[in-house]
């Protein structure tokens, strides 16, 4: 266990696997020239050469052509509004001004970040270590197989658990893909090391589950687990603060309870904070404060802004549960303006098929005479009702009742979003859709589609003439409707509502003046600064061999689709990720023609260009000229003036650090020059 080496997806792969392309009319950003309005991309002649550019539109019809090669220097314009964005100016200093500005306050906050987990940085935890035996009991105890996600976080946690540096991990999945049992495992490996555990989840139905699901794991091994919430008597709370802090208890399950001063901490040595998102901010630097040597684990379908910045930033480890479990359906999610015919559809299939419903209304008022509306419309069904204003005695009754299969719809509010899990309701309508937020609507989605059926999610709403705000979030939620999406619906949710409160108090506008991901861009290469990292520089290297390397439209049609392939060919570091993004590009668009093949060999070669070291790379039918970068290494300078002077390259070398080579006699001169640079690594 202590030589498990992390393999999980990182955010950056993740983020690029899955980005977006621009849309026409959409604002974008250049980092050297503003905010303006992406226009496609144009097809531009330059002597013998032939190359797609980005075009963007700035402030009095100004336009700016941009190399597909600088694609990186050019993203989407994330702010939470669109209405007034004034364009930038090709020609003013204003930009430049803003963008110096949010960089001053990138590095104030880059410093404030790094204040806020410095304590946890130098302080030293307990290494959680286990015997291997003992672990491999616990893991033959499972009685699922484990989906390669999960086996990956594991790995990821254990790997964490066993150094001195306090854990400091995300770990991000949709409902039901795992996230319990890889805190099953820190938690096991936690207590074998003769230390306690905390599980802090935020509502009590989720704090009884894990109650459930935890005791029934461990049900084979000495493991100690309690539950405190508000409804712990107070004689029982005195009971297990003591049992707690003599370490009679193993592990401690429990909501807002735990975040309690009568608590002792000393022995804690791992923290799992479940629906991180469900907290405040406050709240979970309650316990941090308290125990800075505390290994802290936090598991979210759909991360808060906040804890996604900490993640961008580099302070918070990340891992990702991407792969649903075994014969799992994606949910299919529908919007609809609300009427009596769809609700009445939607109900009936559910319940010709022996399933049960969720209808979801959060307006309590409304309640009783929604109820009076679905008992005209299904005559024959059994309801409920459940929300918070009701006794606890009165929702008990009602929700063993759904569990149990005598109630057929449930009319609740966002009561459910958490902790149930009743594989037999695969049905759910949410009424006015529009007035929840992102996150909760996907975990309301996550309350169907835990069996092997397929389920159905209905977002109503009133009037499909809704704020673009709004309109925007449900469009979302349908279009990442497959299983797994948590993690871009956070992104989403991001880039919708804005940065959001980053450090615990209002951003000022430099976020709103450069946008969120370039903010973030510079969030993290001033804390990379601060912390004393340098960042690999990629070299804008330019390649012209005079004749067509791109993508032609009679090929691939779509321009973003084009463009997606461009991006992700500049973002390839090695020739097997270049391949890979050829056999994707012929399986989709068939056999490549010369010009693709021309910008697949030229993507390969600036890859090499940027290893040597290289500017400019021009060619001709007889000559190519390379122009080396100023900071050229000792070493790849020695290998140029040895095979100068052995004469085994056609190269001549002047005074500007730039060679020539003779290529008149290579009926492929890409090849020839890689031939060249290959020497030179």
């Amino acid at each position: 266990i202590l030589n498990v080496k992390p393999t999980s997806t990182t955010h950056e792969s993740l983020i690029k696997k899955f980005e977006n392309p621009f849309h026409d009319e959409e604002f974008v950003i250049h980092v050297d020239y503003g905010v303006g309005i992406y226009k496609g991309l144009e097809l531009l002649k330059t002597n013998a050469s032939e190359e797609e550019y980005i075009q963007i539109e700035y402030f009095d019809n100004e336009i700016l052509y941009v190399p597909i090669r600088q694609a990186y220097l050019v993203s989407k314009f994330q702010v939470s509004q669109t209405n007034g964005i004034r364009l930038d100016t090709l020609s003013s200093t204003k930009w430049r001004i803003k963008k110096e500005k949010a960089e001053k306050k990138a590095r104030d906050h880059a410093a404030e970040l790094l204040d806020i987990e410095s304590r946890r940085s130098i302080a030293t935890s307990y290494q959680l270590i286990c015997e291997e035996s003992s672990y491999i009991e616990f893991d033959k105890d499972f009685p699922y197989v484990l989906t390669v996600d999960q086996d990956n976080c594991i790995k990821d946690v254990l790997k964490d658990m066993a150094l001195i540096k306090p854990m400091n991990r995300v770990i991000c999945g949709d409902v039901g893909f795992g996230k319990t049992e890889v805190a099953m495992r820190g938690a096991f490996v936690a207590v074998h090391a003769k230390k306690q555990v905390m599980i802090l989840a935020p509502s009590t139905v989720l704090a009884k589950q894990h109650l459930e699901s935890f005791t029934k794991r461990f049900v084979n091994f000495p493991v100690n687990i309690e539950l405190l919430t508000r409804h712990t008597s107070l004689k029982n709370k005195r009971k297990i603060y003591d049992n707690f802090k003599d370490g009679k208890i193993d592990i401690l399950i429990g909501t807002h309870a735990l975040l309690n001063n009568d608590i002792s901490l000393t022995n804690l040595g791992l923290l799992i904070i479940d629906e991180e998102h469900r907290f405040g901010i406050k709240q979970k630097e309650i316990i941090k404060s308290r125990q800075s040597t505390t290994h802290i684990l936090y598991m979210s379908a759909t991360p808060i802004p906040r804890t996604l910045n900490l993640v961008y930033s580099g302070l918070k480890d990340f891992s990702y549960l991407y792969t649903p479990p075994l014969e799992r359906l994606s949910v299919r999610t529908f919007l609809n303006t609300q009427n009596q015919q769809i609700i009445k559809n939607a109900i009936d299939r559910e319940l010709a098929r022996g399933g049960q419903v969720f209808l979801v209304q959060n307006d309590i008022s409304k309640m009783d005479g929604l109820k009076n509306q679905i008992k005209n419309l299904v005559p024959d069904a059994n309801i409920g009702i459940a929300h918070g204003k009701l006794s606890k005695k009165e929702i008990t009754k009602t929700m063993n009742g759904f569990n149990a299969n005598s109630i057929d719809i449930l009319i609740c509010t966002t009561i459910v979003e958490m902790g149930l899990d009743i594989p037999n309701a695969n049905t759910i309508i949410v009424i006015d859709a529009h007035n929840f937020g992102l996150s909760q609507l996907h975990q309301l989605r996550g309350r169907v589609g835990r069996s092997m059926r397929q389920a159905y999610c209905y977002l109503l709403i009133p009037t499909p003439d809704l704020k673009k705000s709004p309109k925007a979030k449900l469009d979302s939620l349908v279009r990442y409707s497959d299983l797994g999406s948590g993690y871009f619906i956070a992104q989403e949710d991001l880039e919708i509502r804005g940065a959001g409160d980053f450090l615990g108090v209002k951003q000022s506008g430099h976020i709103e003046a450069i946008g969120l991901s370039m903010y973030l861009s510079m969030l993290k290469s001033a804390v990379n600064d601060l912390k004393g990292n340098k960042q690999e520089e990629i070299l804008d290297t330019e390649i012209n061999f005079n004749d067509r390397a791109l993508i032609p439209d009679s090929y691939l049609p779509v321009a973003n689709e084009r463009l997606k392939v461009y991006r992700s060919l500049n973002d390839a570091r090695t020739n097997k990720e270049i391949n890979k993004i050829m056999d994707n590009l012929a399986d989709r668009c068939g056999k490549p023609n010369d010009d693709v093949l021309n910008l697949i060999e030229s993507s390969k070669l600036r890859i090499l260009a940027n290893k040597v070291g290289i500017k400019k790379i021009y060619s001709n039918q007889e000559n190519a000229m390379i122009t080396f970068d100023n900071n050229l290494s000792d070493q790849v300078y020695k290998k140029l003036i040895g095979l100068i002077q052995t004469g085994s390259a056609k190269i001549k070398l002047d005074r500007e650090n730039k060679i020539t080579l003779d290529v008149s006699m290579n009926n492929n001169k890409r090849i020839a020059v890689a031939g060249l640079l290959n020497e030179l690594i």
